[in-house]
């Protein structure tokens, strides 16, 4: 077992021996995701690669509330085992995993009505619909296995355990992969082939890892010992789940408005901001990385009682984020071109992806910033906060999106200070939030 106690130690050391196990896991999930892309890209078509770059916001917009959920119990765990107390950490397992699953399925039964109407309401153009609404269809049926991916991951990682996650993301990772050769390549299934490994691939690691937990790990074990249905415990976790879902679901539905405006320039627009949108996410696993460290870090040592550790951790974390920002930036200018042809040969789309992407990594600071303060809120239990950043960030990336693209001399480079604009206002309002320090009288346990 690898939990790790993170109420006493060097904050840094800590950090960092918690968050590289996750940010190469992390590296991994955005591996297959990539995988995918490229794949698609490579052996289906440009046509093919855009239609699923249009279901991006959409289908992420939906796995929010699934996300939300998980964090919610995490959260919840983490501070019941800073506390120290065995039996609240067990009945957290157990009531966090059946708030998680009946989410899941509530999010796809919406997610296959709204699915056509929405892609029509964003302006998807004809030619990507066949595709976008394949690859929709399949992704959002498979939610609860994506809802049985996250859960596990997120307890484990609330017990303190970063490493044992990692072995079955890695392996999520390479399942992904081998299937998308195999449906996409040998089978010839299109973006339906990549669906398909995605949902699949997901579900063979939540089932392993779920397997592994209840074998291996004593709170797993003693959850099942403590599965009655407590509504205390279902309450705890809906009070930071369902705001950071919501949170999440609304960054995503703003980028839907944003994923609108961009399907109105055309294609080779829509393929370069697919192509950006995944380095995006690539380099938001490192911030992520630190976020996932600093929740647990916060939850724990909030459930023990030593709120003054928590300013020292925020500190460290802040200072990673700061140097790997200015070498991501001097990255991207320099190699923005041969970086964006990873994903396609279309040279319009690589010269317009290459600019986007030096557009954002000016504003990387910010997305540091905003991911490492979001975690640590939500790792107090500042619900409050989670639903209040949602819609700051809704505002900023709608008036953004909507008033830069229609400068003249701005025009398409608008959709990309959109994203670098959002993430500093979203930023600053997390260390506005912060500062104040409502967030350390939000304690669950």
């Amino acid at each position: 077992m690898n939990t790790v106690d993170m109420t006493k130690g060097s904050p840094i050391k800590l950090l960092i021996r918690f968050s590289i196990p996750i940010l190469i896991g992390n590296l991994f999930q955005q591996a297959y995701t990539l995988a995918d892309r490229i794949i698609v890209g490579r052996f289906v078509g440009d046509t093919a690669f855009s239609a699923i770059g249009a279901t991006n916001a959409m289908s992420m917009a939906f796995m929010s509330m699934c996300m939300g959920a998980a964090i919610g119990t995490g959260v919840v765990v983490s501070q019941y085992f800073g506390a120290k107390d065995e039996k609240g950490t067990a009945a957290a397992i157990a009531n966090g995993s059946y708030t998680c699953a009946l989410i899941a399925v509530i999010m796809t039964a919406i997610a296959l009505v709204t699915t056509k109407p929405i892609l029509h309401l964003l302006n998807t153009p004809e030619s990507l619909m066949p595709d976008a609404t394949t690859y929709l269809y399949i992704f959002m049926g498979g939610l609860i296995a994506v809802a049985a991916y996250f859960t596990p991951f997120s307890i484990l990682r609330a017990l303190g355990d970063s490493k044992t996650p990692l072995v079955f993301l890695v392996l999520c990772s390479l399942l992904n992969i081998g299937l998308d050769f195999l449906f996409v390549v040998a089978f010839r299934a299109g973006v339906a082939g990549a669906a398909f490994a995605t949902v699949l691939s997901e579900a063979l690691a939540a089932i392993l890892c779920m397997i592994y937990a209840f074998r291996k790990v004593p709170q797993f074990k003693q959850a099942f010992h403590h599965r009655k249905v407590n509504k205390n415990l279902i309450a705890k976790t809906c009070r930071v789940g369902i705001p950071n879902g919501l949170q999440y679901a609304l960054i995503y539905v703003s980028s839907i408005v944003l994923q609108g405006i961009v399907n109105g320039f055309g294609e080779s627009v829509i393929g370069a901001f697919t192509a950006t949108t995944q380095i995006e996410l690539l380099v938001q696993q490192i911030f992520a990385a630190l976020g996932a460290a600093i929740v647990t870090y916060t939850g724990q040592n909030i459930g023990a009682g030593k709120q003054d550790r928590i300013s020292g951790g925020v500190r460290a974390a802040m200072e990673i984020s700061a140097v790997v920002s200015v070498i991501l930036l001097a990255v991207f200018w320099a190699f923005g071109k041969p970086i964006m042809s990873i994903f396609v040969t279309n040279q319009e789309i690589i010269s317009i992806a290459a600019t986007g992407i030096r557009i954002t990594s000016l504003f990387f600071m910010g997305l540091g910033g905003v991911q490492i303060l979001r975690y640590m809120l939500n790792g107090a239990g500042d619900s409050m906060y989670a639903l209040m950043n949602g819609i700051v960030e809704v505002t900023a990336r709608v008036l953004f999106s909507v008033s830069l693209t229609m400068i003249p001399f701005i025009g398409m480079w608008g959709i990309w200070l959109t994203t670098g604009l959002t993430w500093t206002v979203t930023a600053i309002f997390a260390l506005i939030r912060y500062r104040h320090g409502a967030w350390k009288s939000k304690k669950l346990v």
